[in-house]
């Protein structure tokens, strides 16, 4: 045991900081976080000066690790011996929290993650626009990248307005509605034919049809600015409810059908490829940078998967299709007047849009609400074990 002790131990005197027990968890491939290092120094520790200043001496390791079997406390390599007695740390315990402080924070944290990113990826999002929104032929890609310098950025940044506030509140009301659903489910997942992934996709679903019908009115003042038929968001929402106010909510049925599936796949997809990436490091944890990285994949796949009707909501929304057409009797019409390859116009630029968005509204919000939820009194200890001194000597 003192072998094991002193091989952890970088102190002079004899003391276990949190900084080593992250450096060892390293070592054998554990979770190394502060949170887990700061677990395991918790459990060692008893009531003593030392440990309320986060150190941990030798009696109290010797104690701890005189819970374990006698034939594993005779193990000669130490990093055996630490990784045994480490199995019966709890790392990590899930936060006890209210259901309404958990849905506030979820709200919040998706839609500042949507907000954000959409906000970076408004000149993408015109582009593709324009290009959906042209009936026939209309301009190519290429074409519309190389107007862009005479296009400017004020023409970039048309309807950017509305797109950041029906972001905001439709993805905040989305992720707090699926955090809930998944919450109140969670003891179903006890019954046969009921898997995680099931709830997750009921979640996401209902989610997404919650947060899509506050988005939709903010979406179609944003299309109709970015095609140039109206120079305002006051002039927008004046010209369209001034014939039909239900034209707020065109191309409902196309978004919904987009959506929902969107969604529903991508965040599927999410949880799989996250499981997937963590599978392959051995049961670590990802790092910030990894987990945005299977965000923006989930993202790009889901948008390929849904372009048809994202085509069919950019022309209901612009007014190219009559308001009240069934989506279906529209996309057979545009499948046999402009071919089958019209309803992936706009793919390309969708999929470099979503990617970032994707990373950002799936990784994004689970960053940052894992960020929020992070106890007040372990930053208090973090903070607090950075400006220490070495003990003093008693």
């Amino acid at each position: 045991m003192l072998r094991t002790f002193n091989s952890m131990s970088a102190s002079r005197n004899g003391l276990l900081k949190t900084s080593d027990v992250k450096q060892v968890l390293e070592g054998l491939g554990l979770a190394a976080t502060d949170e887990n290092a700061r677990a395991m120094v918790r459990h060692l520790r008893g009531s003593s000066e030392y440990s309320r200043q986060g150190y941990v001496t030798y009696g109290q390791f010797r104690n701890f690790l005189m819970l374990m079997p006698h034939e594993v406390a005779r193990e000669t390599d130490p990093s055996r011996l630490w990784f045994e007695a480490a199995t019966i740390v709890q790392f990590s315990a899930p936060p006890r929290t209210g259901s309404i402080a958990m849905a506030a924070r979820a709200a919040f944290a998706g839609g500042l993650a949507s907000a954000t990113t959409t906000s970076m990826m408004h000149p993408l999002d015109t582009l593709k626009t324009r290009l959906q929104a042209a009936v026939g032929k209309g301009p190519s890609l290429l074409d519309l990248i190389k107007s862009v310098p005479k296009l400017g950025p004020r023409k970039m940044y048309q309807g950017i307005i509305p797109s950041v506030t029906g972001n905001f509140a439709g993805h905040g009301l989305r992720t707090a509605t699926y955090e809930v659903v998944c919450l109140a489910l969670a003891p179903a997942v006890a019954l046969p034919m009921i898997t995680e992934t099931t709830i997750q996709g009921v979640g996401s679903g209902l989610g997404t049809l919650f947060g899509t019908c506050v988005r939709i009115p903010c979406e179609v003042l944003k299309q109709r600015l970015q095609t140039d038929q109206y120079p305002n968001v006051l002039s927008a929402f004046k010209g369209i409810t001034s014939t039909n106010p239900r034209a707020l909510y065109a191309g409902t049925a196309a978004t919904l059908t987009r959506e929902i599936p969107f969604y529903v796949t991508g965040l599927m997809i999410y949880e799989n490829l996250k499981k997937g990436a963590v599978a392959l490091k051995g049961g670590r944890e990802l790092e910030n940078y990894q987990v945005i990285m299977v965000g923006a994949c989930a993202g790009a796949l889901g948008s390929v998967m849904v372009n048809p009707f994202d085509v069919m909501k950019t022309r209901t929304m612009t007014g190219s299709v009559p308001l009240g057409q069934s989506l279906w009797v529209s996309m057979a019409h545009i499948v046999k007047t402009e071919g089958p390859l019209a309803l992936m116009k706009g793919a390309i630029p969708r999929m470099a849009w979503i990617a970032p968005l994707g990373a950002m509204n799936f990784a994004g919000y689970e960053l940052a609400k894992k960020a929020m939820n992070a106890p007040e009194g372990e930053k208090k200890a973090e903070k607090e074990e950075s400006m220490r001194t070495a003990p003093p000597e008693e």
